[in-house]
This record gives C-alpha cells, sequence and structure tokens, in this order.
C-alpha cells in the first residue's frame, strides 16, 4: 500500500503505456452530433467503433523504421553485393515490370482512398486506424518506386522499370487494373471503397499477390522482390483491419444491410477481373520455374481462405460470400491463358518483352490444364509458325485474329480485353453471333453501344450506367495505325527508335518503329467498325 501511494505521489516512477496514451488521445476528437463529410455515405457509421491496433504516431514511426531499416539495409548493402538483380531469369524480370507498375498505381490510389474514409467515419478510434493506413501507403508507394529504380540499375534491360509511367496511358492492360485501383480505391461510397480496397483487394488479393509471389520470385533468381513484398505484407494486417472494423461500424444497422452484400459483389467482381487474369499471367507466363498452378494457388487464398474463412466471420450479421465466386472460380482457372494470349496480341503496346511458351511449358501447361493445347496452345504454336517474332517476316499476332474472324473487345465496366481462345465454361451464357466464344454481351444505352464481360459487369453499368460512360482503348484509337500508337506514348527505348516492348527475350533483332509501321496494322472500335484490328 505504502508502495503504490509513494507512485501515486511521485509522477517520476509513473509508466505510461502506449495504450494508455492511445485511449487519453480520444478525448481530443470532435464531439458533435452530425459531423459533416466531403464524402457522404448511404450507410450510417456507428459512433463508437473500436480499432484493434490502437497505434499512436511514435510507436508506429519506431515500428516502420525498424521495417524500412531492415529492407533498405538488404537491398544496399548484401544484395547489392551479390549483384542479385543480375541473377534473375529473364522471362520473369519482364513480366515484374508489368507488375511492379501496376502495384505502384494501386498503392498511389490507396492513400487518396485510406484518407477518403478517415473523412467519412465518425469514431475517432477508427480514424486514427485509417490515418496510419495512409501513412503506409505513402511507404508502399515509395517502395515500389525504388524497386523499380533497384530493377533498372541492376538488370540488363532497364527499358519498362525506367519510362513505364510515360507511356502506359497507351498500355490496354493497364485499363483493367486501372479501373480496379485508381476508380474503385478513391471514388464512390465511402463503404465502398472500403469494401474494394480493404475487404477484398488488401484482405483477399495481396495474399496470392504479394505473399505466394515471393516464393515464385525465389524460384526464379529475384531476391528483390520478397526483401520488398514481405515488408509490404505486414503492414497489410492493419490494413485487413480496418476493412473489418467498417464493416463492424454498419452491421448493426438494419438499414445498412440492405445494400452491402450486392456493394460486396460488386466490389469482388472488378478486385477480381484486375487481380486474376494478371497475377496468373505473371505466375504461368512470366516464371520459367513454376511452383504450382496458379488455379491451385488461387483455389487456396482466394476461395478456401477468404471466401470461406474470412467471411465466415460476417454470417452472424448475414453477410455471405459474394454470389459471383463459383463464376470468378472458373476465370481463375482458364483466365490468365486468355490474358496472356491478348498480351501477346498486342504486344508492341504492353511495356516489357515477352515470349511465347515452349515445348517444355507447353507440357506443363497440358499437365495442370487438361485440354490447354487444344485451345489457346495451338494457337501461340501457330503464332509461331507464323514468325511473328522476327521484324523481317512484317507480320503480328493480330492478323491471326483477324484472318479467324475473332474480334478483341474491352469490357465497359471492368475494362477487361475480351478474348476467349480457351474453352467455354459449362453452363456459361453465350451471345449468338459472337465470335470470341466468351460470355460477353452487347448493350445499346444512349446511343452507343457497350460490351462487358459477364453478367455482373452488365449489372452494375445498368444499375449506374453514367459511372462508365469514358471511353476504352479501341475508342481512344479507333483508326490510328500501331507504330503511331507507340510513338505518341513515348513507348521508345532511349535512341528513339526501338520499342520498349519486344514479342522476345533476344538481345538481338529487336523491333523498331519502322518495323511496326511496316505491318500496317490499324486499330478499329470493334462495336463500330465491326473488326479490331485492319491491315492497310
Amino acid at each position: 500500500m505504502e508502495l503504490a501511494a509513494s507512485r501515486e505521489l511521485n509522477p517520476d516512477n509513473a509508466k505510461v503505456g502506449a495504450q494508455d496514451v492511445h485511449r487519453w488521445l480520444q478525448d481530443l476528437g470532435w464531439d458533435f452530433e452530425k459531423r459533416r463529410s466531403k464524402y457522404p455515405s448511404k450507410y450510417t457509421f456507428n459512433h463508437g467503433t473500436r480499432e484493434q491496433f490502437k497505434l499512436i504516431v511514435g510507436e508506429y514511426c519506431r515500428m516502420e523504421e525498424e521495417k524500412d531499416d531492415r529492407q533498405f539495409g538488404s537491398l544496399v548493402d548484401s544484395l547489392s553485393r551479390l549483384r542479385a538483380g543480375g541473377r534473375i531469369e529473364t522471362r520473369w524480370a519482364e513480366m515484374m515490370k508489368f507488375t511492379s507498375n501496376f502495384l505502384e498505381m494501386g498503392e498511389y490510389a490507396s492513400i487518396a482512398g485510406s484518407a477518403l474514409l478517415y473523412d467519412a467515419v465518425e469514431s475517432p478510434e477508427q480514424r486514427n486506424g485509417y490515418l496510419a493506413q495512409v501513412a503506409d501507403e505513402v511507404r508502399h508507394t515509395n517502395q515500389l518506386g525504388y524497386l523499380k529504380k533497384y530493377f533498372a540499375s541492376q538488370y540488363h534491360d532497364p527499358a519498362g522499370f525506367t519510362n513505364t509511367r510515360r507511356h502506359r496511358h497507351g498500355n490496354p492492360l493497364f485499363l483493367s487494373n486501372r479501373q480496379q485501383a485508381c476508380e474503385s480505391f478513391m471514388s464512390g461510397d465511402p463503404v465502398l471503397v472500403s469494401l474494394n480496397l480493404q475487404m477484398v483487394a488488401e484482405a483477399c488479393f495481396t495474399n496470392p499477390l504479394v505473399v505466394a509471389m515471393t516464393q515464385l520470385a525465389a524460384a526464379n533468381g529475384d531476391e528483390v522482390t520478397p526483401t520488398v513484398f514481405l515488408s509490404i505484407q505486414s503492414d497489410e494486417l492493419r490494413h485487413m483491419a480496418n476493412g473489418y472494423n467498417t464493416m463492424i461500424s454498419i452491421v448493426d444497422n438494419a438499414d445498412n444491410m440492405e445494400y452491402v452484400q450486392t456493394d460486396l459483389e460488386n466490389a469482388f467482381w472488378i478486385q477480381h477481373k484486375g487481380f486474376t487474369p494478371m497475377v496468373g499471367r505473371a505466375f504461368e507466363y512470366g516464371a520459367v520455374n513454376r511452383v504450382e498452378p496458379w488455379a491451385q494457388t488461387w483455389d487456396r487464398w482466394v476461395y478456401e481462405d477468404w471466401g470461406g474463412i474470412w467471411l465466415g466471420r460476417f454470417s452472424q450479421f448475414g453477410l455471405k460470400s459474394p454470389r459471383n465466386l463459383a463464376d470468378a472460380k472458373a476465370d481463375a482457372y482458364w483466365g490468365q491463358h486468355d490474358a496472356f494470349a491478348a498480351m501477346y496480341a498486342l504486344w508492341p503496346l504492353v511495356g516489357c518483352r515477352v515470349e511465347l511458351p515452349n515445348s517444355r511449358d507447353q507440357d506443363w501447361f497440358e499437365k495442370h490444364y487438361p485440354g490447354w493445347y487444344d485451345s489457346v496452345g495451338k494457337v501461340f504454336v501457330e503464332w509461331e509458325e507464323m514468325g511473328v517474332d522476327n521484324p523481317a517476316n512484317k507480320t503480328m499476332p493480330c492478323e491471326w485474329l483477324m484472318k479467324e474472324n475473332k474480334h478483341m473487345m474491352m469490357c465497359r465496366v471492368c475494362q477487361s480485353t475480351l478474348l476467349k481462345l480457351t474453352p467455354q465454361r459449362a453452363g456459361a451464357a453465350v451471345t449468338e453471333g459472337n465470335p470470341t466464344g466468351c460470355d460477353m454481351r452487347i448493350t445499346e444505352y444512349a446511343g452507343r453501344r457497350h460490351a462487358f464481360c459477364s453478367t455482373w459487369c452488365e449489372r452494375m453499368f445498368l444499375t449506374e450506367p453514367e459511372r462508365y460512360t469514358g471511353q476504352n482503348f479501341f475508342e481512344i484509337f479507333d483508326g490510328w495505325e500501331l507504330s503511331d500508337i507507340v510513338r505518341a506514348t513515348g513507348g521508345v527505348r532511349s535512341d528513339g527508335k526501338t520499342l520498349v516492348s519486344q514479342p522476345h527475350l533476344r538481345s538481338e533483332r529487336l523491333w523498331t518503329l519502322e518495323d511496326l509501321a511496316a505491318c500496317r496494322i490499324h486499330i478499329r472500335d470493334p462495336l463500330t467498325a465491326g473488326a479490331s484490328f485492319e491491315k492497310h
């Protein structure tokens, strides 16, 4: 008793923990009946929502400083001395040109999304969690910028790491990722932003993207990416908790539950269409040494862990796994193959070097995806026989599409490319006369025709058509010749004539603007011209 009393009387002996400081700081929050926000929501938030990590700025900064010291210390010291960036498989390093730039764009958009949520919610403790995420996303954007700089300084072909920001607006493959991240992470109802960013992108897709990719990167000689990615992923747990807290702040209101299931399904579908084909394409067509099939990785992390275990926590509130989860599972089996076919068909615009699967790759694909060769595999063989990688032949993969009367379109909502070469999945609807064979439908609205990849994107459009009125790639560049697009969007190397993108991994016989112009390929809008490419 005497010892306790002496401590109370002597402030020098008092010890105040970080959790105590966090609790006292909440008393400094504004207290008024109705807080005005720049971002109004159709949802009602619970003012008393708690934040799980209860971080204060001092503790947060000490923790992140330690992680940065370890990460950059490894990159600058040990990995640089070992010239780790020069030992990476070329195929993998080239695919990282696309992947690292996409992730940098997503992290940058996440800064705005986290700040939007900070402004929208009412609980001071909940806002504290979002504020920490804003700082995290700034850190991640810098980390990915450094990753590209590191690759550019050590990898033998820096073009693509150094200038992709400049010409990615002319890259049709970036549009689905731009829609998935830049659009959905920073615009719309704040709860829908949280569902896209925290509940789906971070709680669901960062596990196969960031965690699983570290193993695959290491198998292909890349020790740099795991060093950065694992440091990033250590912050994602806090972001997942923020998404959980967003849900907790609305689920006790019956009126909120009228909207949340549909918003969850819309968020999941948009994130899936951005992540699944892109990551699967990198895992299977960017790797020389593969760990496991992408479909198996996707099933474990997305279908079982997120769709089952994570969302199971919310079943007590009436929230269910998305109805479109089964359709996404089918896409994860075949979608990456179509995504690579679209990438190779559009190779002058994709910002990296790519190559067709060799005989070893073909055996692997057929083993893990029976029927692969008779669908997309034989197309790749025909492209190789056409000599599409050699500029002397003056021919492009899209000429095969023209000959076979197969059109490439873009979904108005998710902005993904519509090119279906793989088998039609059982039960999927096929639009009459659709030459691609995919679950595509075309709708006319406000005097324009709109293509959709699925019933899910069509439903989103019909619900909010004003949100999806922008032009897609084929509409923007309708009538343009390919070399003019590359020239206008800065897709050339430092000599001003050699393309950044190449249809092979060799150092010789690189394509130039002159070679590309000799192919005489023009982009057309298939919704108005009836063709995606013309040669004249």
